[in-house]
């Protein structure tokens, strides 16, 4: 219950709209009951034998109702709500006159009819908006949630899983909330309206009704926990289907190399087909529900009507218009009774979905800004890590340890090391991607945990290794995080980084759509926009993840010159992987397992550490077999 009543929470922000649903859920039912009410009174006085009577037998030999005025007395001497209520309403709709009492009835009947459907049409319009409304809102939640929760999630979770969180789990909600919602609201009133009436006709059958019902409730309640454990296991299975699929599609390239589609289909069909088996389960569940409920029904039924027809049978206090209208209305109440179970198993497979979302919802964010944070508006004198350690979660060991080193302003530092020997994580650290486990790293002497977030990260630029672009135009990209910047300022970016040439030879220029990731553009093109991006933002630290590595001669020279551009005048944090690059650097610090083996210039490094001599030499070694034509 907890879950769905975080679900209605979504509803709060409309809770006039959730008002006038329930008046006019009242309404409906009041307007629905009467309708009921009149069609019996219809068929029990229009075509009743007392009309034919009144036409062939002296009024004086009739013991019938024959008049307003025997019908005001039958009010006056009434005993109990019901009679009065029932005498009320034949007073008003019973004339002496057939014809007169069909008009009344079918005006009545109409009128009854048209109000009942206003209400419903009202109130399930008002339904639809608001859960149209609630599920934007979760998505747009969802969303704000992902941008501001730290990069520690995103490696813990596969982008397909948060992807069926957003669209399928959220779809779940939307079910039920389409499908239980309005309902939650008007099957309780029609069920507690029919029982006020029945309670009214006879205490000792709705008393006999009363003890069958909590036998189909409990049943219900028991295959409702059944079914939202299995609801919680096809979703999860839902993800992995996703999970499954998005990886042979962004894959692509390599699975048509390595031949590898029979392998990838049989994967998927595997994964698929434990979706079936997880499904079929659920709703085998699902479906046992009706029967059982309607069998528990028939069980109701058959006994009131063994014990109801006995007491008209032997005249025991119940007339049979009055057992008829009992039954009509108990029968009106097994609707409602009905659509309250499957509310349950609609609950019970949406509460399973919102389970996933709302374990999204509850993470904790990253902390933007500490009660003391200042506004860092520029970079002074220096970067400082202040004995540093690192780890990812409490139980793991330390992946950075005891780094302690200062980068002065305008200063180009370069980190090197075996593969998995922290660097990125080092730079990481800076821009608070993760929080520092101990240790603090300071810019002019302040820590960056006491630095605003936004301010921290206007003061830094990235250009990575993976260029990151978006389904945009040329423009969009270059200008993305400065949407107002004048064209001129573009295109100086773009000039700055060797981008222009092959701007300008785009089939729309600026406005040209580069498509997904940049799927339109090369390697070398897609960096020079990175490049020009970083140049836009004009960030006085900048931090290159080796942006050339993966480029081919004429591409890392373009690209290489648009970096010397970009560098000159900045304070540059490179992870390096080809050494040649680096050797002008007026600091390298050389990385083994996550701590700092040694610190220096390209020659006194060489001459020190046997790492970085190793690494260079390697690379030199690889350079010449590269370089050596072949045979």
């Amino acid at each position: 219950m907890k879950l769905y009543m975080q679900v209605l929470g979504f509803i709060k922000p409309y809770w006039k709209g959730i008002v006038l649903i329930i008046v006019l859920t009242f309404s409906y039912v009041i307007f629905n009951n009467l309708s009921i009410w009149i069609s019996i009174d219809f068929v029990r006085e229009l075509f009743s034998p007392a009309y034919v009577q009144q036409q062939s037998v002296p009024p004086d030999s009739v013991q019938v109702v024959s008049s307003a005025d025997e019908l005001q007395d039958i009010v006056k001497n009434s005993q109990g709500i019901y009679q009065k209520l029932n005498s009320k309403i034949k007073s008003f709709i019973i004339r002496k006159d057939r014809l007169e009492t069909l008009k009344i009835v079918c005006l009545v009947i109409f009128l009854a009819f048209l109000m009942k459907n206003v209400s419903q049409y009202s109130r399930k319009l008002l339904l639809i908006f608001i859960q149209a409304r609630v599920v934007v809102d979760i998505r747009n939640k969802l969303q704000r949630k992902f941008l501001h929760l730290p990069l520690s999630f995103f490696h813990q979770h596969h982008s397909g899983t948060l992807t069926s969180i957003v669209f399928n789990d959220v779809n779940a909600i939307q079910q039920v909330l389409n499908q239980s919602f309005g309902k939650i609201i008007l099957s309780p009133l029609q069920i507690i309206a029919n029982i006020i009436i029945l309670l009214m006709i006879s205490v000792k059958l709705s008393l006999i009704t009363f003890i069958i019902l909590p036998i189909s409730f409990f049943v219900i309640y028991k295959i409702g926990q059944s079914i939202r454990r299995r609801s919680r296991r096809v979703f999860q299975q839902v993800a992995d289907v996703v999970l499954a699929f998005q990886e042979s599609i962004s894959a692509i390239n390599i699975v048509k190399i390595f031949t590898s589609e029979k392998r990838e289909e049989e994967r998927f069909k595997k994964t698929n087909f434990q979706y079936f088996q997880k499904l079929f389960r659920a709703e085998r569940i699902k479906i046992a529900t009706t029967p059982i409920n309607e069998i528990l029904l028939v069980l109701t039924l058959v006994t009131l009507l063994w014990i109801g027809g006995r007491m008209v049978y032997q005249n025991e206090g119940l007339q049979p218009e009055d057992f008829v209208r009992f039954l009509v209305f108990l029968f009106a109440m097994f609707k409602p009774i009905q659509e309250f179970s499957g509310i349950n198993n609609v609950m019970q497979t949406g509460l399973a979905a919102a389970e996933r979302v709302f374990n999204v919802l509850d993470q904790p964010e990253e902390t933007y800004d500490a009660p003391d944070a200042i506004e860092l508006k520029e970079f002074k004198k220096e970067i400082k890590y202040d004995h540093v350690y690192f780890k990812y979660n409490n139980e793991d060991e330390f992946e950075l340890q005891d780094l302690h080193f200062t980068i002065k302003k305008g200063e180009t530092v370069a980190f090197v090391g075996h593969s998995g020997a922290g660097k990125t994580t080092i730079v990481d650290l800076l821009p608070r991607f993760y929080p520092v486990s101990a240790g603090r790293i300071t810019i002019d002497g302040i820590d960056i945990n006491r630095i605003k977030l936004f301010s921290l990260r206007k003061l830094i630029g990235l250009v990575s290794q993976e260029t990151v672009l978006f389904n945009d135009t040329i423009r969009g990209n270059i200008a993305y995080g400065h949407p107002d910047a004048s064209e001129e300022a573009i295109i100086k970016a773009a000039k700055a980084a060797n981008a222009w040439d092959f701007i300008q030879q785009s089939e729309l220029g600026l406005d040209t759509h580069i498509g997904e990731r940049g799927v339109k553009l090369s390697g070398g093109q897609k960096q020079r926009l990175a490049i020009a991006r970083a140049i836009l933002k004009n960030p006085p630290i900048l931090i290159l993840d080796e942006a050339t590595s993966a480029l081919d001669t004429e591409s890392e020279r373009l690209v290489q010159e648009a970096l010397d551009h970009l560098m000159q005048s900045r304070t540059v944090l490179v992870i390096a992987h080809r050494l040649s690059t680096i050797r002008n650097a007026n600091k390298i610090i050389v990385m083994h397992h996550g701590k700092i083996d040694a610190i220096g210039t390209h020659t006194e490094l060489y001459e020190k550490s046997s790492i970085y001599r190793t690494l260079y030499e390697n690379q030199l070694l690889i350079g010449e077999i590269k370089k050596k034509p072949a045979s």
